[in-house]
């Protein structure tokens, strides 16, 4: 296969389970709750900060889908190598979720939310990150990984726009079991990164 073809390599079932995993880990549901607190002093600024965090979030990630091979090759880091640390942060990631953890915003103007902490660590945060470099390589391409930052950043703005409406449907103990829930599928996907990684480096060794 060449280089070319490789980039633009797309598989439907692979951009299925990759897209599944990055809207878990990026958690647009469990975001709400935190959204709305972080713009209850801004609500005529609210749709600005949104656009504002998910233009910003989907660059951090993008940039990482395309350069971070060429970050792993300058510091001598292999997939498996990032695949354990990965998982690490991402069980981290889920721990922290499934203890409740918040972020505050006391004295923060709009254009600091919308980077900090809305964009990154919630929406771009070491979980999205690890989870877009690891898709953007084999069996995966940097072209799907592209596709699938792109179909959660629209997805995440959709439903931060309906933030009110989501919290309405779910009410507030079904927004917080929700990502209760999404938070034990990322420490479950966590685990297997960990497993994979160690798996293939011992394989590697024989």
């Amino acid at each position: 296969m060449s280089l070319l073809s490789s980039f633009f390599a797309f598989n439907p079932a692979l951009f299925t389970g990759a897209f599944a995993l990055l809207f878990a880990v990026t958690d647009a549901v469990g975001t709400v709750p935190i959204f709305l607190t972080l713009t209850s002093s801004f609500p005529d600024a609210r749709r600005r900060i949104l656009r504002h965090a998910i233009v910003i979030s989907t660059a951090v990630l993008v940039v990482f889908s395309l350069f971070g091979w060429l970050i792993f090759d300058i510091f001598g880091i292999t997939l498996d190598d990032f695949r354990i640390a990965g998982g690490i942060i991402l069980f981290v990631v889920a721990i922290d979720q499934l203890m409740g953890g918040d972020v505050k915003s006391r004295g923060l103007q709009p254009s600091d939310i919308a980077a900090f902490p809305l964009a990154t660590p919630l929406l771009a945060g070491p979980g999205a990150i690890s989870t877009v470099v690891i898709i953007s390589g084999p069996p995966y391409s940097p072209f799907l990984a592209l596709i699938v930052i792109i179909c959660n950043a629209v997805l995440a703005y959709a439903i931060l726009t309906g933030s009110d409406g989501v919290r309405k449907i779910l009410g507030a103990n079904g927004t917080i079991a929700l990502s209760r829930i999404t938070a034990l599928l990322i420490a479950a996907l966590a685990v297997s990164f960990v497993i994979s990684g160690i798996s293939n480096i011992i394989t590697a060794l024989r």
